[in-house]
């Protein structure tokens, strides 16, 4: 990691920047790799970039993995299948762990809209730094702002390892030239004796008073995640604030979204009965009534639709909870997509009342982290972000 060198000539090592990403991600892997490019070619030392999506053939896919844990900086790819791959987590856990011992720099990169907040990646220095999606096409005007919003700041972060290294080295060159002239001193041989004084001696130390300045400048520290919550299996914390605030939103709307359909339902069945009945409104058949009942049901999935396909995003229990609805992209869900969402949520939540669909659903909901009407409109529940 440190740089080598020789009497006449310095050799530099290079920056060895590793991409982790789940394998839904590879295309922003690569769509930053490409914007990289001009990063790479004007950097002071020379940059390897390697991933898991471009092992050389006939490599040992296994050792190649390895090199994740030499890389001076790791960039990773947070995306809701970031954090389902077990894999990729357990291979997260052990860069973490460097990160810790300042033996890598790491940066989580957002890619898609996922409740990261409930990861480490808490505590990392998130990019971009507004904190917005490269997806999000409500915020970036062009794919083209986002990657370069992202690639000026990974820019950034290999310019201040690059300093800091050169630092680190200054600061070894110093002792190294103290140490030499403590030697000096002590085995300094009798004043008629005429020895010439070392030249690499003379010029080592002369290049280190030129440095001192700069190295007497403070170093950015980078924040370390707290050991405790490395501990933590943030997976289980994910299950539970999730599971938690979308119960309590589906209570809340079934509280404030379900008035306005009962007074529908109201207002609809006293028009009905004048109509149909004017001299005896009571003789509503149980059909009629029924079809009262089905139409503001309808009418309560056409407000849950209105708010969630809206730049809302969710429905009123949603947005006091902070959760909000999209597409797997991360899109805003079109207005029919939220209603028939909303018609598969009432169905399937009648359905665990059979248990067997509910067991289903748990040991489901484990690895896909969505309930069955999620997966059904293709449409994700997470934490909502700022715009």
């Amino acid at each position: 990691m440190a740089t080598k060198k020789s009497e006449t000539t310095m050799e530099i090592d290079a920056i060895n920047i590793y991409f982790l990403a789940a394998p839904e991600d590879e295309k922003q892997v690569m769509a930053i790799k490409k914007y990289l490019a001009p990063v790479i070619r004007s950097s002071r030392r020379p940059i390897e970039i390697e991933s898991d999506f471009e092992i050389p053939p006939g490599q040992d896919v296994k050792e190649y993995k390895q090199k994740l844990y030499e890389a001076e900086i790791v960039l990773a790819f947070i995306s809701s299948d970031f954090i389902n791959d077990n894999e990729t987590y357990a291979r997260t856990q052990k860069v973490i762990e460097r990160y810790n011992r300042n033996e890598t720099v790491m940066l989580p990169i957002l890619v898609r809209n996922c409740m990261w907040k409930s990861t480490p990646f808490v505590n990392l220095p998130l990019l971009p730094k507004n904190f917005q999606p490269l997806n999000n096409k409500q915020f970036w005007n062009s794919e083209d702002d986002a990657l370069t919003a992202v690639v000026t700041d990974i820019y950034e972060a290999i310019e201040n390892f690059t300093y800091e290294n050169e630092v680190e080295l200054e600061q070894a060159d110093l002792k190294i030239a103290q140490a030499l002239e403590d030697i000096s001193i002590d085995k300094a041989p009798p004043e008629h004796e005429n020895i010439e004084e070392n030249p690499n001696l003379e010029k080592t130390r002369e290049k280190v008073e030129a440095k001192k300045v700069e190295q007497e400048q403070p170093k950015t520290k980078s924040k370390k995640i707290d050991n405790v919550a490395m501990d933590v299996e943030w997976r289980k914390k994910y299950y539970k604030d999730v599971l938690w605030k979308r119960a309590v939103a589906y209570f809340l709307d079934n509280i404030i979204t379900t008035i306005p359909a009962m007074l529908f339902a109201i207002i609809l069945w006293s028009i009905v009965s004048v109509i149909l009945y004017p001299e005896n409104p009571e003789d509503v058949s149980d059909t009629e009534a029924g079809f009262i009942v089905v139409f503001s049901l309808f009418f309560y999935f056409i407000i849950c639709a209105i708010f969630e396909s809206s730049k809302f995003r969710g429905t009123f229990g949603k947005q006091i909870m902070k959760l909000e609805i999209s597409d797997r992209n991360g899109h805003r869900v079109s207005f029919f997509k939220a209603f028939w969402r909303n018609i598969f949520r009432l169905l399937t939540a009648y359905s665990y009342f059979l248990v067997i669909p509910l067991i289903i659903q748990i040991f489901t909901f484990m690895k896909t982290r969505k309930l069955f009407h999620d997966q059904i409109s293709y449409t994700v529940v997470g934490e909502k972000i700022k715009r």
